[in-house]
């Protein structure tokens, strides 16, 4: 990892926003920055699941943190939408009330696993994949982006991206493009936005529901073995151990602006 100026201090008064955060990696990810944050921040929990994102709240709670949640469609949410849910958390607090803003893109799906590669032709399905997991992730991030433009030198992104956003994986074709989109706009975004940080951070294989997802739709044999692979091998990496290491990847502010970390890179 290319080196960075300073260390990132998450003591202070923070406002911090994890997506998908009703399970798997986003829950751990909530759970894990909440033990980081400070006396007066706040965190916001998205995702279309309640119940589970009450369950992740309760996880989260310190005497430091507010934590609040909302059930959203973060598919088919409005730019309106996102911008009233990240002011309502505010709570009628200034901006510059925060010391640190940091908001966690790791709303994701796989898609479609059942069809080749060749044989893609569903626009609409695709158009539905891509609203989910690149268009509204770069929509909400402006959103997020407007509400603290005059403290940009305090915001941090990260984006949780994959090995497959820069390789290819055969039977994935949805999952990589996709993958591939997403983090390549982050890059440029702070290619533009030097005094902004930007992770693009890989979790490598996790233990969540995807695996079983993948074994249970995906039509590619290659795909299937290699995930077979990693279930039966237990080399699959609990959420909560990954989401360690974003932390600790993140709190050691080495990371060139934009660069793409993996779990299993040197530190």
């Amino acid at each position: 990892m290319a080196s960075s100026s300073s260390n990132i201090d998450l003591s202070g008064a923070t406002y911090c926003v994890v997506t998908g955060a009703s399970q798997g990696i986003g829950r751990a990810l909530a759970a894990e920055v909440a033990k980081l944050l400070g006396p007066k921040s706040v965190l916001l929990l998205l995702a279309r699941n309640k119940q589970e994102l009450s369950t992740t709240a309760d996880l989260c709670k310190t005497s430091n943190v507010e934590v609040l949640y909302e059930s959203v469609d973060l598919s088919k949410a409005t730019n309106a939408e996102m911008t009233d849910i990240l002011n309502k958390a505010l709570k009628g607090r200034k901006v510059t009330d925060f010391a640190t803003s940091i908001i966690f893109h790791n709303v994701g799906s796989l898609g479609n696993l059942a069809i080749e590669t060749s044989r893609m032709e569903n626009v609409e399905e695709l158009r539905k994949y891509y609203d989910l997991n690149v268009f509204n992730v770069i929509s909400l991030n402006t959103q997020f982006l407007k509400i603290f433009e005059d403290v940009e030198d305090r915001v941090i992104i990260v984006n949780i991206t994959s090995l497959c956003a820069i390789k290819p994986m055969s039977g994935m074709a949805y999952y990589c493009s996709g993958k591939a989109a997403r983090e390549m706009y982050f890059r440029v975004l702070a290619e533009e936005k030097k005094h902004i940080k930007v992770l693009n951070y890989s979790p490598g294989p996790v233990e969540t529901a995807m695996i079983d997802f993948v074994l249970d739709e995906a039509v590619n044999d290659n795909l299937k073995d290699v995930f077979t692979s990693f279930k039966n091998q237990g080399t699959l990496l609990k959420p909560e151990i990954t989401a360690k290491k974003c932390m600790k990847v993140l709190q050691a502010g080495k990371f060139s602006p934009g660069e793409h970390v993996d779990y299993f890179d040197d530190e």
